[in-house]
């Protein structure tokens, strides 16, 4: 994946101004920041283009968590060398494919701080502009809030409270800042959310951008790394009580981007943007680049209808990516991305439950998510916390598979990656990444190292 170069806090003095249409195209060009938003409607153009700006940085979660965990198998077709060396866990800090999430999620903050900076010196002329100014500052706020979360979750030294986090960046300036702790960041996130929540409208409902339920969904991730679990269960439940579930039949149109049914939050994909497939799937080679592990593939029942969206069996063994494939033949590869489901939510209220040794409440809401996903399932029953808690990670790896969560989920239970040997066979024999060993976290970025003297390395990587 291309790496776009910029330095957290060094900031580009560029805003979108126009737009053709909502989130079909990337902005060509900018222009200088105190002509571009002088009034709301310009306020609402950068606002597009600050989405557009961040299509893409999602993907790169998805990547690199693919890379490094046990989702994704390296087949002997790929003699690319894409990923491999990320694949083989022999990171350093100048790997594109685990630090590209640094630097896009930075572009996100920025542009973030811009709109939110105009919006507070713009009032709307009339009672409707002044709705709208409003509501684009509160996508500003929790679009700075996301950015932030992702790059924690992804760059912290370790996902303890008192560990190194990253900076929280609130203008949009020249500055070196200094790391932050993980729990600094994580009460930062929260209030930005609660603050957004306070300026979006309940009637704002587009799901391409950030409305009070993608604020919802928003806070309850945050709030089980935070391990709030009070608040998981009730951020989650706004969700649940709102969005439904799909059901079995509609499952897989998710995933062809035929219905939006449990989708909270996706970043749109049209014609002449980047396709996510493209990383697992290189189409110009006929060639599988990172396929669905074996041992990913091998847990799902046969009466599960996820299985056949996850994995796109290609014949003779090879197990391509299916959640990215689309609904268009003729564009394979480019299905727009979801950032947040109403399954997440199931599955972190279950998790808050079950640490909360609520254990018949944790066991209802993983038992609900599997009856919609596995035929003629039976309910299970969980005698103890630790049992419970299993079944949802397990079931969080079948669920959320190519999402961009599982080795952020293994580092937050410090649990260690293990590969099946048959996943590893191009792997140089990358099949047990243990949370002591050197290259378990990620490394803050070289570029970011070198531009601010501020900026402290994780421990590892010094």
């Amino acid at each position: 994946m291309k790496l776009s170069k910029y330095i957290w806090g060094l900031a580009l003095v560029v805003l979108t101004a126009s737009c053709e249409k909502q989130l079909d195209i990337t902005p060509p060009d900018g222009i200088e920041e105190d002509n571009a938003m002088t009034n709301v409607p310009d306020l609402e153009k950068a606002m597009i283009g600050a989405y557009a700006q961040i299509n893409g940085s999602y993907d790169n979660d998805i990547y690199a968590n693919a890379l490094y965990s046990d989702e994704a198998t390296l087949p002997l077709e790929n003699n690319t060398g894409r990923g491999v060396i990320a694949y083989r866990w022999q990171t350093d800090p100048g790997i594109g494919e685990v630090t590209a999430t640094w630097f896009s999620y930075a572009f996100g903050v920025d542009r973030a701080n811009r709109i939110i900076a105009a919006a507070d010196k713009l009032k709307g002329k009339t009672a409707a502009e002044e709705t709208q100014r409003l509501r684009v500052k509160g996508e500003a706020i929790g679009m700075r809030a996301f950015c932030e979360l992702q790059v924690l979750i992804n760059f912290a030294e370790n996902l303890q409270p008192g560990s190194k986090g990253v900076p929280y960046i609130y203008e949009a300036k020249i500055q070196k800042p200094k790391r932050e702790t993980v729990s600094t960041v994580l009460t930062n996130v929260q209030k930005d959310i609660i603050d957004a929540i306070a300026l979006i409208p309940a009637g704002f409902g587009d799901r391409n951008r950030i409305t009070l339920l993608a604020l919802y969904a928003m806070q309850a991730r945050a709030s089980l790394y935070q391990k709030n679990w009070d608040l998981a269960i009730s951020a989650a439940t706004t969700v649940i009580n709102a969005l439904p579930l799909a059901t079995r039949a509609q499952y897989p149109s998710i995933w062809t981007d035929e219905i939006n049914t449990e989708v909270v939050w996706k970043h749109k994909r049209t014609e002449g943007q980047s396709r996510l497939g493209d990383v697992f799937y290189d189409r110009a080679q006929n060639k599988i680049m990172y396929g669905v592990a074996n041992e990913l593939a091998s847990l799902y029942a046969a009466e599960d209808v996820r299985y056949e969206s996850t994995v796109l069996d290609l014949g003779g063994g090879r197990l391509a990516v299916g959640k990215y494939w689309g609904g268009d033949a003729n564009e394979p590869g480019r299905a727009d991305v979801k950032v947040f489901r109403t399954a997440e939510m199931y599955l972190i209220r279950a998790e808050a439950y079950a640490e909360k040794e609520q254990l018949i409440s944790g066991s209802a809401d993983l038992n609900n998510l599997r009856a919609r996903r596995i035929d003629g399932y039976t309910n299970e029953s969980f005698g103890t916390k630790s049992s419970l808690i299993d079944a949802i990670m397990m079931e969080r790896y079948k669920e959320l598979a190519f999402e961009g969560q599982r080795m952020n989920d293994l580092r937050r239970k410090l649990w260690p990656v293990t590969r099946n040997p048959e996943d590893a066979t191009n792997a140089l024999g990358a099949v047990l990444l243990n949370p002591t060993d050197k290259t378990y976290y990620w490394p803050i970025p070289a570029d970011e190292i070198l531009a601010n003297e501020n900026m402290e390395q994780n421990p590892t990587y010094k």
